[in-house]
């Protein structure tokens, strides 16, 4: 039932909502108002940036150091940031980032930006929290804008993400991944196990007929003895 829901939204729903996004938006979420640029992922019409933030603000991140891979407008940045965090937020799109240092400023809030490629150009520090609400479907990015939705050839997205996580936790810090039960799980997780990490579902809620699972990102015990 919910695939056959979720093509009637492709059909119908999908035109409206892709005209809708060709302007830049303004957007409020509990207190925070964000301007969204035509180019960056809205979080406002697809389930997992919502069901992510809900998660995030039951977290204890007072005085912590937390990093955004991906971070779009930058809603989830802000979140954390309004709970007392010291936030750190990259992204590939230099319109995103121009858009969540708009938004931190709009809304009095400090988070610290960058244009990366997943942790490319990040300084090697060690982060208490990282989060990332990752593009779930394969297929090349032919904009800078499809870079939020494609992983491009082979999942090239999580290869990087796994293989550069090491230089940015320790044993103390904690890795939340959202994923869309509609994504192809099952080669993610391969690629997280083949690089040394385990996924575990934290937490999981329907929004728009569609299923989002949280991870929690570990290293495997192997991992952990070398």
């Amino acid at each position: 039932m919910r695939t056959l829901i979720r093509k009637c939204m492709s059909r119908f729903y999908k035109p409206l909502l892709q005209r809708y996004l060709a302007q830049d938006r303004t957007y409020r979420y509990e207190g925070l108002q964000l301007q969204i640029k035509k180019e960056v992922f809205h979080p406002a019409f697809f389930g997992s940036s919502k069901v992510f933030a809900a998660f995030l603000k039951k977290q204890a991140l007072n005085n912590k150091k937390v990093l955004e891979i991906g971070c779009g407008s930058g809603l989830l940045s802000l979140v954390v940031a309004q709970q007392g965090a010291a936030a750190w937020a990259v992204d590939v799109n230099p319109l995103a980032v121009a858009c969540t240092e708009r938004n931190a400023l709009d809304n009095e809030l400090i988070i610290n930006t960058l244009q990366s490629d997943v942790f490319n150009t990040i300084p090697k520090q060690f982060f208490d929290f990282i989060i990332v609400n990752p593009p779930f479907f394969e297929g090349t990015p032919n904009s800078l804008a499809e870079f939020a939705w494609y992983t491009g050839a082979d999942f090239q997205f999580f290869h990087h993400f796994f293989t550069g996580l090491e230089d940015f936790i320790d044993s103390n810090s904690l890795v939340y991944m959202i994923l869309s039960e509609a994504c192809a799980l099952d080669a993610i997780e391969c690629i997280a196990i083949e690089k040394g990490y385990q996924m575990k579902v934290v937490h999981q809620q329907y929004r728009l007929a569609e299923r989002f699972l949280i991870f929690s990102i570990e290293t495997t015990d192997n991992a952990k003895q070398l």
